[in-house]
């Protein structure tokens, strides 16, 4: 459960780990968990590389700086999303709803049955089924992947940026940046579609391309910005779920 969230995107996942479960019902949840991480690895955590010499696009570098003023002039935000995962190669597709609150480097994640909550140093990840709460440090779990904390300003660090110009996405014209990762890392994604509605700078969808032909699509349905955030969002209470077998996995 350490390197869950070293890839780029924890949806991704959950999900292969829920497929697992339809194609192999008789397996027991410890072997499925137990190919988590080869599934990770052949799915999320591949070798990704841009030259040196890629330039940058002093347009796409404009509007995503507009779009991280507006999300920074938030003291919180709160969206709901559905992510789609989508594997090319065996036509398999599956959906998931999400929600999330962010403050500065905290979040506070519902993901299907799961919940994720960072206060910034600390990340401990509910799983209901099992009945445990992984609990991880926060750096080391980022370090590698994508920050969900950073998840409307990902492009800030760690990425070249090419604008590819205007989009139709259900209706409406959007703006496409797209991002390669910059240096040779466990990086499972090649690129990171923007789209990017203009008139409220803010991202609408992100398309995260994998390398082996499973895509990610983060579809935002409502974004929020400096609305309440409940009571406790980005602290693991334990009261609020009797039972669960903490393993806390800090070295």
């Amino acid at each position: 459960m350490r390197r869950l969230w070293n890839s780029c995107c924890v949806e991704a996942v959950l999900m292969t780990i829920q497929r697992l479960n339809f194609d192999a019902p008789m397996m027991t949840l410890h072997s499925v968990f137990g190919q988590r991480s080869a599934c990770l690895m052949a799915v999320l955590l591949c070798f990704s590389w841009i030259p040196a010499s890629a330039q940058e696009d002093p347009a796409a570098d404009e509007l995503l700086s507009r779009v991280s003023e507006t999300m920074k002039g938030y003291s919180s935000v709160h969206a709901e999303y559905v992510s789609t995962m989508i594997d090319r190669q065996s036509d398999f597709e599956m959906e998931q709803a999400g929600e999330v609150w962010l403050q500065e480097e905290q979040y506070h994640l519902e993901l299907g049955e799961y919940t994720i909550i960072c206060d910034g140093r600390t990340v401990w990840t509910y799983d209901p089924e099992m009945g445990e709460c992984y609990v991880d440090d926060a750096e080391s779990i980022a370090d590698g992947g994508i920050d969900p904390a950073r998840m409307f300003t990902i492009w800030e660090e760690g990425f070249k940026k090419t604008l590819k110009g205007e989009e139709k996405l259900d209706g409406k014209t959007v703006t496409r940046v797209d991002l390669h990762p910059t240096e040779s890392k466990d990086n499972g994604y090649h690129t990171i579609q923007c789209f990017i509605d203009k008139v409220k700078w803010e991202v609408v969808q992100l398309v995260v391309k994998g390398r082996d032909g499973t895509d990610v699509v983060y579809s935002i349905g409502n974004l929020v910005g400096n609305g309440e955030v409940p009571k406790g969002a980005f602290t693991f209470d334990p009261a609020q779920y009797p039972g669960a077998t903490i393993i806390d996995n800090r070295l």
